[in-house]
Formats: structure tokens, C-alpha cells, sequence
């Protein structure tokens, strides 16, 4: 990706985690780590460290490489009890669209979306996400989508790899049967 702007400078521009392909790394360029110090303390400072709260759901989406969403169509907090499941049996995480985190169905470290997390896995299964446009945003570069939903017409099913017309509670059991035989083979 190339911008310019020839009548304005500086210019600056960010790219999030996860949104473009990482180039061919260029072995031919080197540089010097430079370590320097900044003489304050914190009494320089107008702000002060009170603590610091480590969250108890320590989630990494980005660097996940698989990771089971569920969205409205699970109902509820208690619909994410089998997308945990499944994502405990692949190895994965689990990641939620805003609405789902709106309801107050999953902490917001689970969150994909627009206005959160850009992720790029190798799989990821949306159950019961129809796929707003700013969900679609935090997720369409995923290499293979999964996606199960009741609504034959979910715009998800647009950029799903794999589309699946049902309901999730009868889907991802049998999902998980499958890969757990396959793994304990």
C-alpha cells in the first residue's frame, strides 16, 4: 500500500495489527538498537500510579490462530459456554462482535470489531453472527470463516468460506465430536 501526499508534511500513518499482509522480511537492511534515559521521577510527573488491575480474562486475539465468535444468536452469556468449549478443544479463543459485548454477554478483551481488534486467524467460526459491516471489519481477512447461522440471507455468509444454515446448539456439539476423535487419534 503506497500513500502520498505531496502538499502537506509531516506525515503520518497508522496501520492496526492484523489488517495487511506482512512483507518478505528484507535481510539486506540492518540498524543499531539505541538505549537512551529519561532523568525524572514520578514526582516530575502530574500524574500519579495508584495499581494496576490485571484483567482476569487475559485474552490474545490477534496472535490467536483460531478463534470461535458468537454474536446475537447465541442468545445470551450462557451461549458462550459451548463456543468456549469449542475454542478450549481447537486451541482457541474466543472472540465476540460488539453487539454480544454491548449486551453485557463477554468482557470487552473479547471483542472484534472496527473499534477493537483487527484479527487475521487461520480460522475463525462465527456462530450466530450475522456480521454488521463494523464486525466484518475487525475479521474479513481471516483465511477460512466458518460461519452458522439460523438466517439463510446472514450477510456473513458473503464472505464465509464455509457456510453452515443452522443452529449452532445442534452444530458446534457435533463439530466438537469430530475434532475431538480427530485429535485424540
Amino acid at each position: 500500500m503506497t500513500a502520498v501526499n505531496e502538499k502537506a508534511k509531516p506525515q503520518i500513518a497508522t496501520v492496526r495489527p492484523k489488517a495487511l499482509a506482512m512483507p518478505e522480511k528484507d535481510t539486506s537492511k540492518s540498524g543499531q538498537v539505541i538505549k537512551e534515559t529519561f532523568p525524572f521521577a514520578e514526582a516530575d510527573l502530574n500524574t500519579k500510579f495508584l495499581e494496576f488491575i490485571k484483567s482476569k480474562a487475559m485474552v490474545n486475539l490477534v496472535e490467536a490462530n483460531i478463534i470461535v465468535s458468537g454474536g446475537r444468536g447465541t442468545g445470551g452469556e450462557e451461549g458462550f459456554n459451548v463456543l468456549r468449549d469449542l475454542a478450549d478443544t481447537l486451541g482457541g479463543a474466543v472472540g465476540a462482535p460488539p453487539a454480544a459485548v454491548d449486551s453485557g454477554w463477554i468482557p470487552y478483551e473479547h471483542q472484534v470489531g472496527q473499534t477493537s481488534k483487527t484479527v487475521k486467524p487461520k480460522i475463525y467460526i462465527a456462530c450466530g453472527i450475522s456480521a454488521a459491516i463494523q464486525h466484518m471489519a475487525g475479521m474479513k481477512t481471516s483465511d477460512c470463516i466458518v460461519a452458522i447461522n439460523k438466517d439463510p440471507e446472514a450477510p456473513i455468509f458473503k464472505i464465509a468460506t464455509i457456510g453452515i444454515v443452522g443452529d449452532y446448539k445442534v452444530v458446534v456439539p457435533k463439530m466438537m465430536e469430530k475434532f475431538k476423535n480427530k485429535l485424540n487419534k
